[in-house]
């Protein structure tokens, strides 16, 4: 009879501990994808259960769904809930304290800005007060939230399917927006062989990649001359990945071009120009003319000293020496 009795003081034990932690429900107001503003993860559906008014206060934490990392967490005030279903904004909850956390500045700032383009796991947690001050957690509830640009980036140049008299194209394209949502932008360019019986979108899926340019910062890029060019007559795909550090964010069209059958096999043609980085940067650059070069002055410097040289069995012969003024930029 003492067994018995044992079993059923634990099993109302148990069913008293469930009907207390699921005495508040949480109902997050928030759709599973699309563009956030911090204070719109305030709204809320709270449901008290628990036959009386409570005191509560409503905590939250959101964490990234990649790395794990939580990057905010925040507490109201003390708030008298009501029995029955109580929708809450962020005004119902004010003043509320943050914490920022892992990458500060990917999400720092007023609570009217925008979330920024990632996955993102939010928690929110009611913690119950007794008169004797102790805390437990009345209800809680997760949601996972993906967040995307209003308007994906978008293909500029060469336009769909055009034909190019240059085996070096110049590849130009519209940023995602809005760019608020964005705190370090940065491209991926990825330009495929476009088969026979292919499509544009069959021939990215399939094909392996002739060229990949990451972390571009800039919406444009010019084929680089140190690359082998893209041959006359042959079809080509392309397509942009934007990202947010190195969170996807969104891609665009997958668009097609044609390099004209007649195109001049110059490995360095008028108007490509290679590209040159301050600091030690070596690379060979084939061309049977003139060779085109540019360089980004982001310092500002007013002077640079190109030398040239003569490389014969390992020897260097200096052949010029040249003193060029610099402005400031490209």
């Amino acid at each position: 009879m003492k067994l018995k009795t044992f079993w059923i003081f634990v099993g109302l034990m148990i069913a008293v501990s469930s009907f207390s932690s699921a005495q508040i429900l949480i109902t997050p107001q928030v759709p599973p994808q699309g563009i956030f503003l911090k204070n719109q993860l305030w709204n809320l559906v709270v449901i008290n259960n628990s036959g009386s008014t409570q005191e509560v206060q409503l905590q939250l934490t959101i964490t990234d769904a990649v790395s794990g990392q939580t990057l905010i967490s925040a507490a109201t005030r003390t708030i008298v809930l009501p029995k029955g279903a109580t929708l809450l904004k962020e005004k119902d909850l004010a003043p509320i304290r943050y914490t920022f956390g892992g990458s500060v500045n990917s999400v720092a700032g007023g609570t009217s800005d925008f979330l920024p383009v990632g996955n993102y796991t939010v928690c929110y947690v009611i913690t119950e007060n007794h008169s004797k001050g102790f805390d437990f957690a009345a209800g809680e509830e997760c949601v996972d939230i993906t967040v995307e640009p209003m308007t994906p980036p978008q293909l500029i140049s060469p336009a769909d399917t055009s034909v190019l008299d240059t085996r070096y194209p110049h590849f130009n394209w519209i940023p995602p927006a809005p760019l608020s949502m964005f705190n370090n932008l940065s491209y991926e360019i990825l330009i495929v062989e476009l088969r026979k019986g292919q499509s544009p979108y069959e021939a990215m899926e399939r094909n392996s990649p002739l060229f990949i340019e990451r972390y571009l910062n800039t919406p444009y890029l010019l084929y680089p001359a140190s690359y082998k060019a893209l041959e006359p007559g042959r079809d080509y795909a392309w397509q942009v990945i934007a990202k947010n550090g190195n969170t996807y964010a969104q891609k665009t069209e997958v668009w097609s071009f044609t390099i004209k059958k007649d195109t001049v096999t110059n490995a360095n043609p008028n108007g490509t120009y290679v590209k040159l980085r301050k600091g030690f940067d070596a690379n060979s650059y084939p061309t049977d003319g003139d060779l085109y070069v540019e360089y980004n002055n982001e310092s500002g410097d007013t002077l640079v000293h190109v030398s040239i040289y003569l490389l014969n069995d390992n020897q260097r012969q200096t052949m010029e020496i040249k003193k060029i003024k610099l402005k400031q930029g490209q």
